[in-house]
């Protein structure tokens, strides 16, 4: 058994543990020692000790001295002396500081066998006790050398108690002995604890030390699977670009109906593909929350009919029907990030059309406002409960969880949507019941001050009677809301085989020239056919014609084509219509025109398309042909140039309308190429300036932003289609 402690777990054999507790002995030891030499000197000048021995008086004195400089060379070079050996250090200053106790002992001793218990003996042995009791926390880790170190000080002074055959002396032997036995037990104990807390310590910093390094390693690995997402995605984009560029150009030829069909079917296999790049990318980016949004006017109500008939070709393609209404509380005019609100709605739309599978969606958007600057949009979709009932959260909202349905990673979609409306301070919620699913999105918007008017009724409909003749439908009742928001007079009848009154309505219409709206269901033909049938009849007794509109669905077209033959002011209109798209209707087929709702007019005449310029920068070969004959289809006159210093070469001898730049996957050299176009204009050019369109094939979210500011005004996001691609050019081109 060693004399004084020495390492025996791993943590005591740890030098940054143990410097950090033999620091704190060290520091302390100083104090203990400064504070002994003060208390001998008093207890020898007011004493009787130095009238009574001197000699041994001044004997004590300079051992105490010897022993307080001995000990004070290691604790006040305690960082030199301790960093060339720490268990040198530890057994020398042990030694020291128990032989400098045992003198302090000696003193103790004498004052007791020479004086008695006199006042200044009983002085120093308070402070002995007082002394060591204070230092037992800081030596208690080394209990070993605290035990030797209390007991050489205290123990002969207490049996020497014992031995003066004095009551007092008896109780004060005892009590220091039972002081020294309680604080060895006392260090013993709290020698454990201290270890153990320390290796504790020491082993949950190990395991942070690891997780911090494993969540790094782990980011890394993360960052790298994104980056390559990314860049598989952006090298996906591209390649598609010319194949359903092609496929755009080729249904534009004079094709037969089995080629054309051949032709959907390519384009929609590459559209779903490049969607499904699209998800994985974006929700890689809502996994790591790196969500980006852009803060900018736009038109809410615009997006959000755009976003919801974008979603409707993908539920008609799985013959679902899927109709929407806005309310007429929705502001047009909000600041936000138009292209994730529409990426938002579209992804929740295209996911409970998956698990619907089949039946019906009904969509509706309202708008809260919270203050006058601020409010929230509420999206609602629920379906007719033919399809699947929603499973739990954590299994729906797996990141590709599969249902039993014919698509798969249902939950991809939904959990973009959830990510997007957490990013614009809003929630995604979900409901499901043997009655349907039910989905209900908000998200948060600025209002801007400056509103637009979206829509103006013509006061001509207000009073007007309509017979809406239905089937049914979960969107009957929104459209006749919609129609009575007009100010019109709507009767409406559920057509069905032995409905009298439907027949008689439609026969009273026919006579009064009355406006009759049909709203046939999904893939049914049979309220079209009865109508058609009764027109018939009508027919036989003279000229047909009164206002009629058919809300049409899939399937519903062929037959309106026969009933149309009968009715020359009959319109087809296909399912979901815009209030702005149904009122045109209205007024169309009742007085003949629409309601010009912008003072804005831009032209569609091919002519006036011809006479615009534009030059395309592609440093791509292979991709000049596509965006070349597009644009040419679209009847505008294009130059092709392979590099920006060609075009700058071009600019100056040629009058261009509009420059368009095809970037490549690098944000940084794209900017730049905008950047030099920019530059050049303002030095040679800086009264005209010419609208520059980037087409890109990358979703980096650092582009919009890094390209604007090189003087971008707008970008395109490849594969083209047709109707982006003339969208945007009559938007900068437009009369």
């Amino acid at each position: 058994m060693p004399l004084f402690d020495r390492p025996e777990l791993k943590v005591q054999k740890d030098r940054r543990v143990c410097r950090a507790t033999d620091s704190r002995i060290a520091k302390y030891s100083r104090r203990g020692m400064l504070f002994s030499l003060v208390a001998f000197t008093v207890a020898v000048a007011m004493g009787e000790l130095r009238h009574l021995r001197p000699e041994l008086a001044l004997l004590l004195g300079i051992g105490l001295v010897l022993f307080t400089l001995w000990r004070g060379y290691y604790v006040f070079r305690f960082d030199g002396l301790y960093a060339t050996g720490p268990k040198r250090w530890r057994r020398q200053y042990f030694l020291a500081s128990t032989l400098g106790a045992a003198w302090w002992g000696v003193i103790l001793l004498s004052h007791v066998l020479l004086l008695g218990l006199s006042p200044v003996t009983q002085f120093l042995w308070l402070y002995t006790v007082v002394f060591c009791a204070s230092v037992t926390t800081v030596f208690s880790p080394y209990h070993r050398f605290l035990t030797w170190f209390l007991a050489v000080s205290l123990v002969p002074a207490a049996l020497q108690g014992f031995l003066t055959a004095d009551v007092i002396g008896a109780i004060y032997g005892a009590l220091t002995l039972a002081f020294v036995w309680l604080m060895a037990h006392q260090a013993r104990k709290e020698s454990e604890n201290y270890w153990d807390r320390v290796s504790a310590m020491q082993a949950l910093q190990q395991k942070a030390s690891n997780l911090a390094a494993a969540r790094k390693h782990s980011e890394a690995a993360v960052e790298v699977t994104n980056e390559f997402l990314a860049n598989v995605g952006q090298e996906f984009r591209s390649q598609l670009s010319d194949s359903l560029g092609a496929l755009a150009l080729l249904e534009g030829d004079n094709l037969n109906e089995r080629q054309r069909e051949w032709v959907r079917l390519a384009k929609n296999a590459g559209n779903q593909q490049l969607k499904l790049v699209d998800n994985v990318g974006m929700f890689a980016r809502v996994a790591r929350k790196d969500i980006h949004l852009r803060r900018a006017p736009f038109n809410l109500v615009r997006t959000i009919e755009k976003a919801f008939k974008f979603a409707a070709r993908t539920a008609q393609r799985q013959r679902l029907e899927f109709n929407f209404q806005i309310d007429d509380s929705l502001p047009v005019m909000v600041t936000g990030d138009n292209r994730k609100t529409a990426q938002l709605i579209r992804n929740l739309v295209d996911s409970a059309t998956v698990i619907a599978q089949s039946g019906e969606l009904w969509g509706e958007a309202s708008f809260e406002y919270v203050s006058s600057e601020e409010g929230q949009l509420t999206l609602k979709i629920k379906d007719n409960g033919c399809g699947e009932i929603l499973p739990d959260e954590s299994e729906l909202f797996g990141a590709f969880s599969r249902m039993d349905t014919t698509q798969v990673t249902t939950g991809l979609g939904l959990n973009i949507a959830k990510g997007l409306a957490e990013a614009m301070g809003g929630y995604l919620q979900l409901h499901s019941s043997d009655e349907g699913n039910r989905y209900q999105v908000v998200i948060k918007f600025e209002i801007e001050p400056n509103q637009r008017v979206y829509l103006t009724p013509d006061r001509r409909l207000q009073d007007t009677d309509v017979v809406v003749l239905h089937q049914k439908g979960l969107f009957v009742t929104g459209t006749i809301q919609v129609l009575q928001s007009f100010g019109m007079d709507v009767t409406s009848f559920h057509w069905s085989e032995d409905n009298g009154d439907a027949f008689r309505a439609l026969s009273t219409a026919i006579e009064r020239q009355q406006l009759v709206l049909l709203i046939p269901s999904l893939g049914d033909g049979g309220l079209l056919s009865e109508v058609r049938e009764k027109l018939v009849v009508a027919s036989e007794a003279g000229s047909l014609s009164f206002p009629l509109i058919c809300l049409g669905g899939y399937g519903n077209k062929a037959k309106f084509a026969t009933l149309a033959g009968l009715n020359p002011d009959a319109q087809y209109l296909s399912r979901p219509v815009t209030r702005k798209e149904l009122h045109e209707a209205l007024v169309l087929r009742l007085f003949g025109g629409s309601k010009k709702a912008s003072r804005r007019v831009v032209s569609g005449n091919a002519e006036i398309n011809r006479k615009r310029k534009l030059l395309l920068i592609e440093e791509s070969r292979q991709h000049q042909g596509v965006t070349e004959e597009m644009l040419q289809t679209l009847g505008y006159q294009v130059e092709v140039v392979p590099s920006v210093e060609e075009a700058l070469a071009k600019l100056p001898d040629s009058a261009y309308d509009l420059l368009l730049v095809d970037c490549q996957q690098n944000t940084v050299h794209s900017a730049e190429i905008i950047e030099q176009l920019r530059l050049w204009e303002a030095e040679f050019s800086p009264d005209d300036r010419l609208p520059i369109v980037a087409l890109t094939s990358t979703t980096e979210e650092q582009f919009e932003g890094r390209c604007l500011a090189a003087g971008m005004d707008d970008f395109l996001t490849k594969p083209l289609s047709k109707d982006s691609l003339a969208e945007t050019l009559e938007r900068w081109l437009g009369e």
